[in-house]
């Protein structure tokens, strides 16, 4: 219809999109083209939901008219699915839930949408989903009828709407439909090599339920898609209120794994930087293979017994508290100095192990003091130990081959086979580890012919394999 352009609002100083539209054309030809125009703008502007794009203004300069909305960062749903990237069952769930919750508002504000597709669906990078382009929108107060009249993309009308009849929200729960059929497996339910044919499917056909093309799909999603793309509109969702409702009830039952919290997570990335989480005690800890004797190790839980045990006397009632404040600080004390003694080496112990270490000479008298000056210090005892030069050079690493990362987008699903070997089914596989060189790769969906490839990978090398079974 037009153009879409990246604007400043320079009142406010906030990024607008401008769509427009040149009426520089015949005057049948404007007068229906303005009308659907300025159709969009009363439709979409009498609507305020976080699912729906923003209308600011509207107008018309010379030969163009246009409207300025809201922008968003992101991309269309359409965008997303031809980009190979296979959305999880949940997140399809929610956005489809998300949708029909915006048309349901839509459709009580007595506005219709008539063009729900993938390409009006806005994915934002903030995980927003947002319904646009309310082009051929029907507004029950407007002076022109639609019947006899068929707007829209074809694979996503309702039979009504490509029968030429007149049209509710059902027409739009309809098409809603096809888009969660589209998501769930990477086809849409009505296909054909001409407008003809797609049309006959949509008036005739029973598409298989999509959990037939998408093994991965759950059989629950059959009875939804069914009723939402039943040929009748009283036999499917009334309303979208209705429709949403299903869909969360769904997402709701699916089981899901327990997040983990946030102190686990970093007590992770801090074990997989090589260091100890900030909360463990500083005692060195030496390996079996070179502990010495005297270096006593603490026993587990000890520290979180004691102030676990004090914890609980602070939280004692405060009637008969001031004998216990006069306690306490002596039980700290105590506590301190029984801890630290369990920590502490036997002095004699540790310097005869000193001593008796290979190529060791007596040392003086004051030599000692300086181990026992930090009896756990790693670099005093490195220094009193004498380590020959043939055992303290390091030894060769031996260099190996790096494996390389072959990533998979396969659309909707396929069962991979490595040189033969079937190693599993993508989705969920999303990524496998190969030796470098020559592997045969193929993935097969019964409903379509296999995807063979040959590939060469380098150590090191990361290949991303995408495929949309058609």
């Amino acid at each position: 219809m037009g153009t879409v352009y990246k604007a400043v609002d320079p009142l406010i100083e906030r990024a607008v999109a401008i769509k427009t539209i040149n009426l520089n054309l015949s005057k049948e030809e404007r007068a229906e083209f303005e009308e659907r125009f300025y159709r969009e703008a009363k439709s979409a502007g009498r609507l305020s939901h976080a699912n729906i794009v923003t209308i600011y203004d509207v107008g018309e300069a010379d030969d163009i008219a246009y409207i300025a909305m809201e922008y968003l960062e992101g991309e269309s749903l359409r965008e997303t699915l031809d980009s190979g990237v296979v959305l999880p069952i949940e997140m399809i769930g929610r956005i489809a839930a998300r949708v029909a919750s915006a048309l349901n508002y839509a459709h009580e504000n007595h506005v219709v949408h008539r063009d729900i597709k993938p390409a009006n669906i806005m994915i934002t990078t903030v995980r927003e989903v947002k319904i646009m382009d309310f082009g051929i929108a029907q507004i029950p107060t407007g002076s022109r009828t639609q019947l006899g009249t068929v707007l829209g993309s074809p694979k996503y009308m309702a039979p009504e709407q490509v029968a030429g009849q007149s049209t509710d929200g059902r027409t739009d729960i309809f098409a809603l439909g096809v888009v969660l059929y589209e998501m769930l497996t990477g086809t849409t339910p009505f296909n054909g090599d001409n407008l003809s044919a797609i049309m006959y499917k949509v008036l005739n056909e029973e598409p298989a339920p999509p959990s037939a093309v998408n093994a991965r799909v759950p059989p629950a999603f059959d009875r939804i898609i069914s009723r939402a793309l039943a040929k009748r509109p009283e036999d499917r969702y009334q309303t979208a209120r209705e429709f949403a409702r299903d869909l969360r009830k769904l997402d709701a039952a699916s089981p899901r794994k327990a997040p983990d919290s946030a102190e686990s997570a970093k007590r992770a990335r801090t074990l997989q930087a090589g260091r100890m989480p900030e909360e463990e005690p500083t005692t060195l800890f030496l390996g079996s293979s070179k502990s010495r004797e005297g270096v006593t190790i603490p026993p587990p839980g000890k520290p979180e017994r004691i102030r676990e045990h004090i914890s609980s006397l602070l939280r004692g009632p405060l009637h008969g508290r001031t004998p216990l404040l006069l306690v306490i600080p002596i039980l700290i004390v105590a506590a301190f100095v029984a801890y630290s003694r369990g920590h502490q080496p036997d002095r004699a112990r540790l310097e005869a192990t000193v001593a008796q270490a290979p190529g060791n000479a007596p040392q003086p008298e004051r030599a000692p003091a300086k181990v026992i000056a930090a009896p756990l210090a790693k670099p005093a005892v490195k220094s009193a130990v004498r380590v020959p030069a043939a055992e303290s050079a390091p030894a060769p690493v031996r260099a190996t081959q790096e494996k390389a990362t072959v990533i998979f987008a396969i659309s909707p699903w396929g069962e991979v086979y490595v040189d033969g070997e079937r190693v599993g089914v993508s989705p969920p596989l999303a990524t496998l580890q190969l030796g470098p060189g020559k592997h045969r790769v193929e993935v097969r969906n019964q409903a379509f012919s296999p995807y063979r490839d040959t590939v060469n990978l380098e150590s090191g090398q990361t290949l991303k394999i995408r495929h949309k079974f058609r």
